[in-house]
């Protein structure tokens, strides 16, 4: 989680850096490749002589320096040439404002210095909590008089990812406390120090060259040249002299920069410091009371959407808007030096969002395959798939009261057919002729709603819903498709069976359609009067005609047909007469 956290934040560090300013009172005095070539004539390859160095300071005390601060482990004596490391100890006992650095080494077995044996003036605090035997190992200034020493410490305080964000304010080795560099200079200065014991960077300037920064070689010349206007320019300054040639190997991986100089991490710090510029952390109970908030949030737009699609929409653009919102949050209140980690929120919602998306997706995936399972008997799947796109196979959508057209379709004579014949070409004729019928019924955008026997009956206006005229055509257009189909299908059939025919019969009418059955087996199917009025129609298509419809049917279909009056009839279970009429195709529809 602190990998994503990081992340986020060093972009946005990087991409605010330079939009904040650096405090101009800093100035960098860079031993970069351009002074190693042009020293080498003066003062040979690197390293110097401490004369160098000397003269440096020795030329800049007029300036009233605030601070010179050296990024450089003077860590051992010049056997060579200790008249310059003597010449460079006088200039510094004539100095109150020179600063050097420290570095504490890993600690390996059976090594290291017991710690209150050290120097007092390397600057070691012992707290109550410290032991007596706690041992250290340092790199210390020894060519430097300790008369002299004003120490704190530079490590590189790297996190598992190997960037460094944070810079001590104190180092601390089992319970004694050595200070680090900048806190060094900035307390020495009045100016108040955080009370803990690392800080929380923020960047500040150019990816590059975050600060003002002067080639030694340059500052050298102009004080060989008595070049008094330059080294004005430095008056009142806060001076780091360190490496920045790629051959010195002083680099840093920060937010910033991937190749950073150590020195300007040095300048941030101490920049952070003396102006109280480090940020702080918005607590971890905040960050995950938001992430809470918004997995709950999340989660609701999966709880109180009922379609799939709808649910990841609304998810998704939710999960986008609050990323965003929380991006331009976070990156408002570091401008305003409060750090809100928001990675592992987003990674959260993230999270969130997936799992709930590929849940609900498995739900919405058996409640196709169910769907399809159940329906695919009824209608043709591709309907089926409409229907579930547009919610309309819910309970409390298909159990209702409807105007319905029903259509029972029968094999005439069948028992005498079935009887006269093998079981196995029976089954098999009927497979062939139902297989036809139907196909005829889905292409209709029927729903078949089940075979009795021989019968087929089906029904339009449920669960796709439609006018009733549309219903009553897409009925009779079935009907006259099936009869065209039959003679086709007879065709095919032996002398024998040349006889095969079906009535079929419609009505039109309000019916209960829904899920009906037990709780072992439940079918989507319509009852009412005009289902069994629509069968008693068929009933009596025998020796009449193939299609008969109700009038009822016949003045909703008005004039999509021609209609043959067949007569009036008294239908079991009714007290009046049903009229009834054959349609055929007008021949502008043929």
């Amino acid at each position: 989680m602190k990998t994503v956290d990081f992340t986020v934040f060093d972009r946005q560090s990087k991409y605010l850096a330079s939009q904040l300013t650096v405090d101009e009172d800093i100035v960098v005095i860079a031993i970069d490749d351009y002074s190693l070539k042009h020293m080498n004539k003066i003062a040979g390859r690197w390293v110097w002589p401490r004369t160098v160095h000397g003269q440096v300071i020795d030329a800049l005390q007029p300036m009233s320096l605030t601070a010179i601060v050296f990024d450089i482990l003077f860590a051992e004596q010049d056997i060579y040439r200790p008249d310059a490391d003597s010449y460079f100890n006088e200039v510094i006992a004539r100095t109150s404002n020179v600063y050097f650095s420290t570095l504490e080494q890993r600690l390996v077995a059976g090594g290291g210095v017991l710690l209150k044996q050290l120097p007092e003036e390397l600057g070691l605090i012992k707290t109550p909590l410290a032991s007596d035997n706690a041992k250290g190992n340092f790199i210390l200034p020894r060519a430097i008089n300790r008369k002299h020493w004003q120490l704190g410490s530079i490590n590189f305080s790297a996190e598992f990812d190997g960037v460094g964000r944070y810079y001590d304010v104190y180092r601390d080795i089992s319970g004694w406390q050595l200070l680090s560099l900048p806190v060094k200079l900035v307390s020495s200065l009045s100016l108040p120090i955080p009370k803990k014991r690392q800080i929380l960077l923020q960047w500040r300037g150019a990816a590059e060259q975050p600060y003002l920064t002067l080639s030694y070689a340059d500052v050298y010349q102009a004080i060989i040249n008595n070049d008094i206007d330059s080294l004005q320019a430095l008056s009142g300054k806060i001076v780091l002299i360190g490496a920045t040639a790629s051959g010195l190997f002083d680099e840093r991986t920060t937010p910033l920069n991937d190749n950073l100089p150590g020195v300007y991490m040095l300048a941030t710090a101490i920049d952070n410091l003396k102006n109280e510029r480090y940020l702080i952390e918005v607590s971890l109970y905040s960050q995950i009371l938001i992430a809470i908030t918004l997995i709950i949030l999340t989660c609701a737009c999966f709880l109180l959407v009922n379609s799939f699609v709808k649910q990841v929409v609304y998810a998704l653009l939710f999960m986008v808007a609050s990323s965003l919102a929380l991006i331009g949050i976070s990156t408002l209140l570091l401008m305003q030096q409060q750090v809100l980690f928001i990675g592992g929120i987003l990674f959260v919602i993230l999270v969130t969002f997936l799992t709930f998306s590929f849940f609900y997706g498995y739900l919405e995936y058996r409640h196709r395959q169910q769907a399809l399972a159940m329906f695919g008997r009824f209608l043709d799947p591709k309907v089926v798939y409409k229907l579930l796109e547009n919610n309309a196979l819910l309970p409390e959508k298909m159990n209702k009261k409807q105007i319905i057209t029903v259509l029972f379709s029968d094999i005439r004579n069948f028992t005498q057919l079935a009887e006269q014949s093998e079981a196995e070409a029976v089954v098999k004729l009927l497979n062939q002729y139902f297989n036809q019928q139907v196909a005829i019924i889905f292409k209709n955008n029927g729903t078949l709603d089940k075979f009795i026997g021989d019968c087929v009956m089906a029904f339009w206006g449920a669960p796709m819903e439609s006018e009733p005229r549309q219903d009553t055509v897409a009925a009779i257009n079935t009907a006259l498709a099936m009869e065209q189909q039959l003679l086709l299908f007879r065709q095919g059939l032996p002398e024998s069976l040349q006889d095969f025919d079906i009535g079929i019969g419609i009505h039109t009418g309000e019916c209960i359609v829904g899920m009906i059955g037990a709780d072992l087996r439940v079918d989507y199917t319509v009852i009412g009067d005009a289902v069994n009025l629509a069968s008693r129609i068929e009933g009596l298509t025998k020796h009449q005609a193939r299609i008969l419809v109700s009038e009822q049917t016949k003045n909703i279909a008005g004039d999509a047909f021609d209609f043959s009056y067949q007569g009036e009839y008294q239908v079991k279970g009714r007290q009046g007469k049903v009229k009834l009429f054959q349609p055929t195709r007008r021949e502008n529809n043929v």
